[in-house]
């Protein structure tokens, strides 16, 4: 028997990727601090195994290649401490989880020959960008510490690569929600704009009026970073992943709103939040992985918001 380690596994995208690879019959050790009940990974869940560990401990890791390591075809990580307050506020320990955090997953899979390795980045890498950016247009120009920790792991990963023969590739998503997180276990962000399915008050952002962005349903990014490890050749190694449908702040709030049992305003401010490009240009997701988002933006939040009624429930 052969599994793939997916580290962050009970992370939003990191708990996707699982059910979409044990959906597909792999078996997956799903490697995270914390263990979470997953509703939708259920139907999948003979095909699972948790180990409760930390991307930062050897000590932690170490008993799942002790145990495994033999059987291991890849690794996918996903563990990352996103753009908040809390990154801006506590940067070293931020920037640790990473950058660290990747290196100690390379240096396993080198010192155990893993053949496979795919590393998931972010589209902060490109930085401050007026168009959409794309793979082979747009060099890594990161305009802030998360987009700098996310480029230096990329790099790190794809060295890994050319130097010990690791299959190496990098994803990089964009502004992702959905099933797995209530919009209150959210990011300031998506807290906000989300924030009407589950009946919070005081919704306001400060700036985002005038802005929109790829904002790209979970199960969408899952998909397209399970194509980018399944497929067996390929010529590019890195891949955005994200959505073509651009979608302003007001009208994702105004969406929330309209599938709300309990609707609350979001109040949002004059101007742009984010100096990035609207989305991010997935021709060659599309051409080489077959990848092509499969949710609209209002298919997208008539089923978030059944989840997260059903979730709402349970609580």
């Amino acid at each position: 028997m052969s599994f793939v380690l997916v580290t962050g596994g009970n992370g939003l995208l990191g708990s996707w990727v699982t059910y979409y690879l044990a959906e597909g019959g792999k078996s997956v050790i799903s490697f995270d601090l914390r263990e979470k009940y997953f509703d939708y990974l259920r139907e999948v869940g003979d095909n699972i195994v948790f180990v409760k560990g930390n991307v930062l401990e050897w000590s932690s890791i170490l008993p799942v290649f002790l145990k495994w390591g033999n059987e291991i075809e890849g690794i996918i990580h996903t563990p990352a401490v996103m753009a908040t307050p809390q990154y801006w506020n506590n940067p070293y320990p931020s920037t640790i989880v990473n950058v660290i955090g990747t290196l100690n997953l390379l240096e396993f899979a080198r010192l155990y020959k893993v053949p496979k390795f795919l590393f998931v980045s972010s589209g902060a890498v490109y930085g401050e960008t007026k168009d959409n950016p794309g793979e082979l247009t747009h060099p890594p120009s990161p305009s802030d510490l998360y987009g700098a920790s996310k480029a230096g792991a990329e790099f790190l990963t794809l060295q890994y690569g050319n130097h010990y023969g690791i299959d190496a590739r990098v994803v990089r998503p964009y502004f992702f929600f959905g099933p797995g997180l209530l919009p209150s276990e959210m990011t300031p962000l998506f807290r906000n704009l989300l924030g009407s399915l589950e009946g919070l008050d005081d919704l306001y952002l400060e700036k985002g009026r005038d802005q929109r962005l790829g904002f790209t349903y979970v199960k969408d990014t899952a998909w397209g970073t399970f194509l980018a490890y399944q497929k067996p050749q390929v010529n590019h190694r890195i891949f955005n992943v994200a959505t073509d449908e651009v979608t302003s702040f007001p009208d994702l709030a105004r969406l929330a709103q309209k599938y709300s049992d309990q609707p609350r305003e979001t109040r949002i401010g004059p101007g742009k939040m984010f100096p990035r490009g609207e989305t991010l240009d997935i021709t060659l997701a599309k051409k080489e992985l077959g990848f092509e988002p499969r949710y609209t933006m209002e298919k997208a939040m008539a089923e978030y918001a059944e989840w997260v009624k059903r979730n709402l429930k349970k609580n």
